[in-house]
């Protein structure tokens, strides 16, 4: 079900983003997803259903020594099937696995806040308008261990 990130992914994630304009992105950050994607990235996963590629996302991490959130979504045809839900639990596991105890943030919508503060994560700040138009930036963060 999921699998490493490969480049000839790319059309099929780019599309996955596609679907979710304009709720939780702007076409504007088409160029940013399509650079990140061919930049090489090492902790990038997709979600395959049925051979054909729903949903993404990965994990970096940070010189602060946090591990980000990077690029998660499912395609708008899934959204609300438990999907996300699983791709975010891969995430977080494979996080503790390659950075164990090390703090995970990511920066997110307020359209997708609550769905991260049922993992544990808690809103450090909030920008109105901060990813642009009505898509506020949510900047969370979820401590591990204790």
């Amino acid at each position: 079900m999921f699998r490493q990130f490969h480049i000839e992914d790319t059309e099929a994630v780019v599309a996955i983003f596609r679907s979710n304009i304009p709720k939780y992105f702007l076409e504007t950050e088409e160029t940013e997803l399509r650079e990140f994607l061919a930049g090489g990235v090492e902790n990038y996963y997709v979600l395959e259903l049925d051979g054909e590629v729903v949903g993404a996302g990965g994990i970096a991490l940070n010189a602060d020594d946090t591990v980000s959130l990077c690029w998660g979504m499912v395609h708008n045809d899934h959204l609300g099937t438990g999907l996300g839900k699983l791709l975010t639990e891969h995430r977080l596991d494979r996080s503790q696995e390659l950075f164990a105890g090390k703090p995970i943030v990511t920066s997110t919508s307020q359209h997708t806040e609550g769905f991260y503060k049922k993992f544990g994560f808690v809103t450090l700040e909030r920008t109105p308008d901060g990813f642009g138009p009505g898509i506020d930036i949510c900047r969370m963060r979820k401590e591990i261990g204790g």
